[in-house]
Parts: C-alpha cells; structure tokens; sequence
C-alpha cells in the first residue's frame, strides 16, 4: 500500500477533508510530506517564515512555552486527523506560537508555496481553507478588503481572534499575545497609541489583560461578538 492511498484513508475519516472536490484532495495528498517528530522537538517556532499546511495524524502537540500551558481545566481534546497553520495562509505573516511535539508524532506537511501555486491556478479552492478557519474562530472569515473597512476595535478583535482561535482545540496555552503579532497585520493599519487605546478598551471590559508589551485574551466568546461588528454594540 502506498502512502497516498494510506493516508488517504486516514483523512477520509475527517469531516473538511471528505466534502473537499476530489481534484483538491488529490492535490493535497500529492503534495504532503511526511513529517515523524521525536519528543519535545520543535515543528516550528514563533517568528519563522510560513511554511505550509500541517495535518497531524497520531499523538499531539503543545502550543507555546512550558509555563504559557493554562493552570485552568484544559479544552476539549483535538479529534484526529486534525489540520493547522492555515492562518498564515491569509496572513502571509511569520508563525506566532512555538510548536513542540508531546510525545511521538506524525504529521503530513503541505508545503506553503505548492498551496500558492494551487491558488493561482485554481483560486476557488482558497474558499475551502476560509472555511476550515472559520470553524475554528465561530465567525466567517472575511476577506481583507472587508476587514479594512470595520471599525478599529473591530480591527483588532478580528486580528486577536486569529491570534489566540487559529489553531481551534490544539491551542490549550495561555492566549499571550505580542503587540508586534497585532501591527504587523495589514489590516490593522493602527499606530501604537490607537493601537493601545483600543486595547484599553477591550482591557477595561475585561475581555483582555493588557500588559506593557502583551496582552492575555480572557473571554473569547465576547471578543467575537465584538469581531462581529453588526453585534459589537452590544458588548458592555
């Protein structure tokens, strides 16, 4: 049994992969690279240039540094397969989270300019990945264009939400985020003052902790309804 046709198997029993058209399943299982990660070893680490799409297959991993892992009950555990890193996909930003393995794992690897290339010859298939995002943030994903016309704290919810929701149930680490991970996002398009007075705000509504040159998302579920710009009136 070859390897496509064996990990065919394994995606197939994944809910996003099987509604995919068959011409994009075949593409992607063409294209991934299979990746067996030791204990502790890194994928990947924050501020690394996008590298591509990640399904992992078997075991797990952990998402920031050791003392980030939140003291709190921990979320609900990932089903596998489980696919990650698309955010990058929209971004085009570095890698904001440190990636380790726990344990032994394996992962398949799509690689971040064969998906490009996919894009510029098929660009309908990039809806597909929007939507796959948008399962894991619980809003549509809108295109660039639409988010530069949101309010500014809308603005920076959306890219918060991103931040800390991108990586749906593999993200169990504290929701630390680095101003720099906020204004390096086009859509943004803040100075650092509007930047930290927007910030105040969600701080003194007590949906983030704002720190010095950091801030901790607290309440996910009112950060989306203020993403949510048709809703973030309501938000007290």
């Amino acid at each position: 049994m070859t390897n496509g046709i064996l990990w065919r198997s394994h995606l197939m029993a994944e809910d996003w992969f099987a509604r995919l058209p068959a011409g994009l399943q075949d593409a992607l299982i063409g294209a991934a690279v299979q990746r067996r990660v030791t204990p502790g070893k890194r994928l990947f680490a924050k501020g690394d240039a996008p590298c591509g799409l990640y399904l992992l297959l078997e075991g797990a991993v952990r998402m920031g540094a050791v003392e980030d892992q939140r003291l709190t009950s921990p979320r609900e555990r990932a089903r596998l397969p489980y696919w990650f890193g698309e955010v990058s996909l929209f971004d085009g930003l570095p890698r904001t989270h440190n990636v380790h393995s726990i344990g032994q794992s394996i992962f398949l690897q799509v690689p971040q300019a064969f998906l490009h290339e996919l894009f510029g010859q098929h660009p309908e298939y990039l809806r597909f990945f929007a939507a796959l995002l948008s399962l894991k943030l619980g809003l549509p994903l809108l295109r660039p264009e639409r988010l530069q016309t949101l309010p500014e704290r809308a603005r920076v919810a959306w890219r918060l939400l991103l931040l800390s929701e991108g990586y749906g149930l593999l993200n169990n680490a504290r929701r630390l985020i680095d101003f720099e991970a906020i204004e390096a996002c086009p859509t943004v398009n803040l100075p650092r003052p509007a930047l930290r007075q927007v910030l105040e705000d969600l701080h003194q509504r007590k949906i983030i902790r704002l720190g010095s040159e950091q801030v901790e998302v607290f309440d996910v579920a009112r950060l989306r309804k203020v993403a949510n710009h048709l809703r973030a009136r309501a938000v007290g």
